[in-house]
């Protein structure tokens, strides 16, 4: 009757399945931070557009989804492993 080590399975589990469902919004996340400013930069009529301003935000924004993807594979990868 090990009920406390099934608990710990059951928290186990439900933690990875959190982090997972987690990793699933990244694209989501994503997809609302690079279409409005890339919308906007095409579609402003004053001319008036940073477009270097545009590009360091893309590229920032995509560093920090790559980072993001890295931390959630990581947690991912640990939580199997103790399985």
């Amino acid at each position: 009757m090990n009920d406390g080590t099934g608990e710990k399975r059951d928290i186990h589990r439900r933690k990875l399945r959190k982090i997972t469902e987690l990793s699933l919004g990244i694209p989501i996340i994503a997809i609302c931070l690079l279409v409005s400013p890339l919308l906007n930069s095409f579609t402003k009529s004053d001319g008036q557009t940073e477009f270097a301003f545009v590009m360091i935000y893309i590229f920032g924004v995509w560093g920090a989804l790559i980072l993001m993807a890295f931390i959630m594979s990581r947690l991912l990868s640990s939580g199997a492993d103790k399985r």
